[in-house]
């Protein structure tokens, strides 16, 4: 007696069926898939634009600060009193000797300002008894574009005083 071998089929393609739901998923998930990563991102670039920022923002004070308690010609606390001269005035101004430190950043497209603040005390205004106002508020303000469209701003201030 001979064996009958049974024939076993086995689906070797997809249904029509199949193929649609396939491609409505993908359809489906693919735009929002993109938005997400488009907006990772835009976060991640300006993540590094504000770490750029605080980093140039902290290398400028930093100069600020060893500028207040130097002795050198046309620096310590007292050159922050008159602060045109003390910021651009000439070859030792604050913006002329931070200018191989801020390239890279400006490079970037960051843009750095100082701003010096009149004395006050350690409250941080102004006392009736002038002996108190021994410290100025140094901000500086970085500027750089953001990947998301505009400019955003990064303050970062201190205080410094030369006693």
């Amino acid at each position: 007696m001979m064996k009958r071998q049974s024939h076993i089929h086995r689906r070797r393609a997809f249904t029509l069926i199949e193929a649609v739901v396939v491609v409505l998923v993908v359809a489906l998930a693919v735009p929002p898939t993109i938005m997400w990563l488009d907006e990772a991102v835009t976060r991640r670039a300006d993540a590094a634009n504000l770490n750029r920022a605080g980093m140039l923002a902290s290398a400028v004070l930093e100069n600020v600060i060893a500028d207040c308690a130097s002795d050198g010609a046309g620096l310590g606390f007292a050159a922050l009193a008159t602060p045109a001269t003390y910021l651009s005035g000439g070859a030792g101004s604050l913006y002329t000797r931070l200018t191989s430190v801020a390239a890279p950043y400006q490079a970037a497209g960051l843009t750095y300002s100082v701003s010096i603040g009149g004395l006050v005390s350690s409250t941080g205004s102004a006392d009736a008894d002038v002996t108190q106002n021994v410290f100025r508020l140094v901000t500086v303000n970085v500027s750089y574009l953001s990947a998301a469209g505009g400019t955003r701003t990064l303050s970062v201030s201190c205080m410094v005083t030369g006693a």
